[in-house]
């Protein structure tokens, strides 16, 4: 009788948290599967403004950028924004949101798929409800003007 082993599945290497904000990003940009040009200069804009990539080189960034792309494509949008979630330090899980929001908003609109989006990055945040409501109100402001 022939013996069989059973292989384990391919262990999944934790994110870095780098890897995971720029993860939820480009989730951001997808939300509504359509990203404008306007969108991806808005998203350039809004990492290089953030504090932990502004001493990084251009290219380092891009690499992070084409890895996050590439582990959603092969993984999915929702896993890996719910892995990079879990990833993600309760310090910066508001903020996280925040950008994502301003992304979401760069047109000073949010349609259904959007919205969705948006509540349920703030259900995998853990993010209090009555604060997510405030980072979209204040990013609908910021983004209307």
């Amino acid at each position: 009788m022939a013996r069989t082993t059973k292989r384990a599945a391919p262990r999944r290497r934790r994110l870095a948290v780098d890897e995971a904000l720029l993860a939820v990003l480009i989730a951001a940009m997808n939300a509504n599967e359509h990203v404008s040009a306007a969108e991806a200069e808005r998203a350039h804009n809004i990492i290089w403004s953030m504090r932990r990539f502004r001493r990084r080189s251009g290219e380092t960034v891009g690499r992070l950028i084409q890895d996050a792309r590439a582990l959603i494509e092969a993984e999915g949008e929702q896993a890996v924004v719910a892995r990079a979630a879990r990833t993600i330090p309760a310090g910066l899980r508001a903020p996280a949101l925040a950008v994502a929001a301003d992304l979401v908003l760069e047109d000073g609109t949010m349609d259904r798929a959007e919205r969705t989006f948006l509540a349920y990055l703030t259900r995998e945040l853990d993010v209090d409800p009555q604060v997510s409501n405030e980072i979209i109100r204040v990013m609908k402001m910021k983004n209307g003007a």
